[in-house]
């Protein structure tokens, strides 16, 4: 095994490798072999050096940080949506910001006892389930408008928080946890799947499922306590009916769009079933790829000789390749295996106190 460096010749090394037993912490053990590493390097002999040519940890953490950011701008769009599609007035313009701040309270508080079903049901917190709760973040506040958008109506109406609340439950809770559960069942698939990659995916279910059926219960159980606490919607004046309440200019046009569509069912139908023919065939120039291309900036190259080929020749062939790379200003390092590759031996430590075991790999 030879390593070598952007403008270096190939020299020859032994090359450690440590990885993390099942259920670690990777961010953790980056930073334990830091400290091991310091303390190593201050008693190596002279002319002997150690680099670290590949960092895992360090991986892990800029895509960690990659998805919460992600997740972070993912609530914010959330939220300003909530705030304006549930609490702008055009007459007078202004915004009422209780709708939204229930909302907002709800995301914290279903996000808190998802991560305690994933603790519990021992579902690990990686790239695959932050994107599970990413997806989830845009689903799991659906509930929560629904309960307080039947609120504000209600409280439009004229009618007190304590109806408005039971008249809520009534209406919309059977409805809501049946959409609830389709949505769920909808990524049932992916946990299904037996492959590779399904191993890998089954997380998603899991964690969208989790947050969807737990924002019903929070929807059902702690927004009509949010709403008495934060609505302070004002009947409207005049209003005393559905029919007065939506008879506005905007309603009055989307009932004229929506009887021009009855009136006209055969076209509209023909072109549903048309736009959904454009978007199956659309599916077959759409790159298929669930998983996206690795982000480390690393690069594996197989070199083969033709068969027969002796050993001194692919080494000879090994450094030619090894010369041309340390010519190449981008390359930070390389490392090289010539023969049947590498680690040619293992030593297995799996705790502070056992004794190592030398095995031929």
């Amino acid at each position: 095994m030879r390593a070598g460096f952007a403008g270096g010749e190939g020299r020859e090394v032994i090359g450690l490798g440590v990885s993390m037993a099942k259920g670690g912490d990777i961010i953790q053990l980056g930073k334990n072999l830091a400290a091991a590493e310091r303390r190593i390097e201050a008693s190596l002999p002279v002319g002997i050096d150690m680099t670290k040519v590949a960092d895992q940890p360090r991986a892990v953490a800029t895509s960690v940080n990659e998805f919460l950011r992600v997740l972070v701008e993912a609530l914010v769009i959330v939220l300003a949506v909530s705030f304006l599609s549930l609490g702008l007035h055009t007459k007078p313009l202004r915004l009422d910001p209780g709708p939204g701040l229930v909302v907002l309270a709800t995301i914290p508080l279903v996000l808190a006892i998802t991560m305690l079903g994933m603790w519990l049901l021992g579902i690990n917190l990686h790239k695959i389930s932050l994107g599970a709760l990413i997806i989830a973040l845009g689903l799991l506040v659906d509930d929560a408008i629904i309960a307080v958008e039947m609120m504000v109506r209600m409280l439009e109406e004229g009618a007190s928080k304590t109806v408005a609340v039971t008249a809520m439950y009534e209406t919309t809770a059977m409805p809501m946890l049946t959409g609830t559960l389709i949505t769920a069942v909808g990524f049932l698939p992916i946990a299904l799947a037996k492959s590779v990659a399904g191993e890998y995916t089954m997380s998603i279910f899991q964690v969208t499922a989790l947050a969807l059926v737990i924002s019903w219960f929070v929807a059902v159980l702690f927004v009509p306590l949010l709403g008495i606490w934060l609505l302070k919607v004002k009947p409207r004046a005049g209003v005393h009916s559905d029919d007065e309440l939506f008879d506005t200019p905007f309603y009055r046009r989307f009932r004229r769009l929506v009887d021009r569509c009855v009136e006209w069912r055969k076209t509209v139908i023909a072109i549903t079933v048309g736009a959904l023919a454009l978007g199956i065939g659309g599916f077959r120039v759409i790159e298929q790829q669930f998983f996206p291309d690795s982000s480390r900036l690393e690069l594996v190259v197989n070199l083969w000789l033709p068969e027969g080929s002796s050993l001194q020749a692919t080494e000879q062939e090994t450094r030619a390749f090894e010369r041309w790379l340390g010519h190449q200003p981008e390359l930070d390092w390389y490392v090289s295996y010539v023969g049947t590759g590498a680690p040619r031996f293992t030593c297995r430590r799996t705790s502070s106190s056992a004794t190592p075991t030398w095995r031929k790999s």
